[in-house]
């Protein structure tokens, strides 16, 4: 091999060699463009994947009102049949931690006339089924709130939550555990 020939193919392997890198030099920069693009993109996937549930959740809210004429437990709570009792879970959906005297104050608001002792019948009848909870508020006094797991089915009904606790939404019959939380407030 003459010496042209060894200039050239060395030359030839410079090139390819520089070639290489250079290509290199740009598979990074696209990578990394990749990258700084990539982050924002999948935070506006994510976001319209929420919306999506958000819209899903407002679609099944309007389908109640269509269907009940109104946002209520009976939609999560179909064994309600006592109309009494159903005011007292909407109240303890809307307020939560209630007491007799508030529940039954609240109600002679909604319904004209209620009693102490058609208050505390409902509610030990809607404890020993456990849709609603007791619990100690200030002072000792005696409180109820709806049952967390009432909450989480209400939550998932409209859309806006999942179960927290591992519950499943199941309802706990006969003593289930529960509580008022964040959640106990502001159902329907």
């Amino acid at each position: 091999m003459g010496k042209g020939t060894r200039r050239r193919a060395r030359k030839s392997g410079t090139d390819i060699l520089g070639k290489v890198l250079e290509l290199q030099r740009q598979v990074t920069a696209v990578q990394e463009a990749i990258t700084r693009v990539g982050g924002p993109v999948l935070e506006a996937v994510d976001q319209v994947s929420r919306m999506r549930e958000l819209a899903g959740g407002y679609l099944r809210l309007v389908e109640l009102y269509q269907r009940f004429g109104s946002i209520s437990p009976e939609a999560i709570l179909p064994e309600l049949k006592d109309p009494i009792a159903v005011d007292v879970v909407k109240l303890l959906f809307e307020q939560g931690g209630l007491n007799v005297t508030q529940l039954t104050e609240r109600l002679r608001g909604r319904r004209g006339r209620a009693s102490r002792t058609s208050v505390r019948e409902r509610l030990s009848r809607l404890v020993k089924d456990g849709i609603v909870v007791v619990e100690r508020g200030p002072g000792g006094v005696t409180v109820y709130s709806v049952a967390e797991w009432a909450v989480e089915r209400w939550l998932k009904l409209i859309g806006v939550g999942g179960s927290t606790s591992g519950s499943g939404g199941s309802s706990p019959r006969g003593g289930g555990s529960g509580g008022s939380g964040p959640g106990a407030r502001g159902g329907p």
